[in-house]
């Protein structure tokens, strides 16, 4: 359903309400097969937007809610005043907390967000209140916190492919991260990380490969305390 993004059509809605159906059709499908066993859920890009209406629907105010470890909505703006309340998580506020929500949208600098900001600020929260100023989630992957700023030498791994995708590596203290005042997160010069830069210096398409190793360990943390519970 990626052409639901580029038009204003009226199909774009019934695009992504079939591309949701599939996704909860999946979930409900892993839920009956998965027993009583911890959950982590993770989306981005559009992905994270259905992740956000799975949330709502499937989760919030149901027995599943306490079940799930955290969820990785990245990619996709979270406001904390009209969607994470009704979400059934709170934001993560600690690195070692479960049971909460993360989330973070990746800008080499200088960023120019307008294509994002205009859009976040023109469209409605899950709660149907205008998004329009409203604070953005911005978890940084490095540290597992809110609004937070790390060095590159708190990056335990960023993932670097080859030119034709068949493989990559794994490089440390490469690329640092912080939240800023809009609830973006920038991540300081532009990394050579590929060739899907978006315009503004929006490293979108690498969001969770820019934090690799430290979002693998950040499950582990939180599912760590999950078990703890």
């Amino acid at each position: 359903a990626f052409g639901a993004f580029l038009t204003t059509d009226g199909n774009a809605a019934k695009a992504l309400n079939l591309a949701y159906g599939d996704v909860a059709a999946a979930f409900d499908a892993f839920v009956t097969q998965a027993g009583d066993r911890p959950i982590i859920l993770a989306g981005h890009s559009q992905g994270a937007l259905h992740l956000i209406r799975l949330l709502r629907e499937k989760v919030a105010g149901t027995p599943l809610a306490k079940r799930v470890v955290a969820a990785y909505v990245v990619g996709w703006p979270v406001s904390r005043s009209v969607d994470l309340p009704t979400l059934g998580l709170p934001e993560c506020k600690a690195a070692d907390q479960a049971g909460c929500l993360l989330s973070w949208q990746s800008f080499a600098e200088p960023a120019d967000p307008a294509l994002v900001i205009d859009a976040y600020d023109a469209s409605s929260g899950t709660d149907g209140k205008p998004r329009r100023g409203t604070p953005m989630v911005c978890t940084n992957p490095l540290t597992g916190t809110p609004d937070a700023a790390a060095p590159a030498t708190a990056n335990l791994g960023t993932l670097f492919p080859t030119k034709d995708l068949g493989s990559a590596t794994i490089e440390p203290k490469r690329v640092p991260a912080r939240c800023d005042s809009r609830g973006l997160l920038l991540i300081g010069e532009p990394p050579e990380v590929g060739s899907y830069v978006l315009p503004g210096n929006n490293y979108h398409v690498y969001d969770y490969s820019l934090f690799w190793a430290n979002v693998r360990a950040d499950a582990a943390r939180r599912l760590a305390a999950f078990s703890r519970k």
